[in-house]
């Protein structure tokens, strides 16, 4: 198959990342079609980086802080525009996401090979050792996965063979150009933590989704500096919470996590102390029982402390 494919990016405030992204994109031979970055906090050195970058790329900045799902959206309603017809597949990339040069050649080919619409490579740490793993849908699989282990070590416990998942981060996912047509884009209301989840589920629950192991990425988050980057992880975690909430009680393609909510809560708690307890129950309610993902809403909504956190406008202002 002749595939022609749109990486999309949403990105805030990662200049560094975005620039080493793009260099490890251009090194990917044929098939890459072009780079949507959505820039939600409109940062000038990630324009520059997007401008100078050795693969044709497009830069987007909202003027507002549209969440990872807005972004990716965004994204996605651009390529389409620019590239029509000539796209078959989307390729989803966070921002710290390092591929190789044939990633995107050899998820391409599992596609193809196992007769699927959504494929996610192994996705290592800055440690070398295995992480973010999906969610499989044989059990012992998923269970198997949680162990600590190298790349060869993964590979040897569960074999190298594809593996079907439910859902799956949104590090790297390629997706067919039929799935995005017939299922649509993420949704722009989940602002962070929960996105891909949605996304992939919804994939899972009409087509098949695989796991390649014998493909890597790397996945390399900056890290926290100072307070207020702590701060806005915590809200993030908290939107977390509220997401998993409403896709696993609110939505029927996410019945299937419904019993992970518990725990999604308890993590937070344990993770923050007992100042996150009414913000666990307040994500919860808007979550579950308003039926609000974490980036809509109003009033004082884990988005708009983020964004005041941040020294942007708060959200709908």
């Amino acid at each position: 198959m002749n595939a022609r494919v749109a990486a999309l990016v949403a990105t805030y405030r990662r200049p560094r990342e975005i620039e080493r992204l793009l260099t490890a994109l251009a090194q990917t031979p044929l098939g890459l079609e072009l780079v949507v970055i959505v820039d939600n906090a409109g940062c000038s050195a990630t324009r520059v980086a997007a401008e100078v970058a050795r693969c044709r790329t497009h830069y987007i900045a909202p003027g507002k802080n549209l969440g990872c799902g807005g972004g990716l959206r965004c994204a996605a309603e651009e390529a389409l525009r620019i590239a029509g017809d000539r796209l078959t597949h989307l390729w989803v990339l966070d921002d710290d996401a390092v591929p190789n040069p044939d990633t995107l050649d050899a998820l391409v080919t599992a596609l193809e090979r196992e007769n699927a619409d959504a494929a996610c490579p192994l996705v290592v740490g800055p440690d070398d050792w295995v992480g973010w793993t999906p969610g499989f849908a044989d059990s012992a699989k998923h269970r198997a996965a949680k162990t600590r282990a190298t790349p060869a070590e993964f590979r040897a416990q569960l074999g190298t063979e594809a593996l079907d998942f439910t859902w799956t981060q949104g590090i790297s996912l390629l997706v067919s150009r039929r799935a995005f047509d017939t299922l649509g884009p993420h949704r722009a209301d989940f602002w962070v933590r929960g996105e891909d989840l949605e996304f992939s589920l919804r994939i899972t629950a009409k087509y098949r989704g695989v796991f390649i192991p014998t493909v890597e990425v790397k996945h390399l988050p900056p890290p926290e500096i100072g307070t207020t980057s702590r701060d806005g992880e915590y809200l993030r975690h908290a939107a977390m919470v509220q997401n998993v909430a409403f896709i696993g009680l609110r939505l029927v393609h996410g019945r299937r996590i419904a019993w992970t909510v518990p725990s999604n809560v308890v993590r937070f708690i344990s993770t923050w102390g007992l100042r996150a307890v009414p913000d666990a129950l307040r994500a919860v309610w808007r979550g579950a029982v308003r039926g609000e993902p974490a980036g809509a809403g109003t009033g004082e909504t884990f988005l708009r402390r983020f964004d005041r956190l941040a020294g942007r406008p708060a959200a709908g202002t």
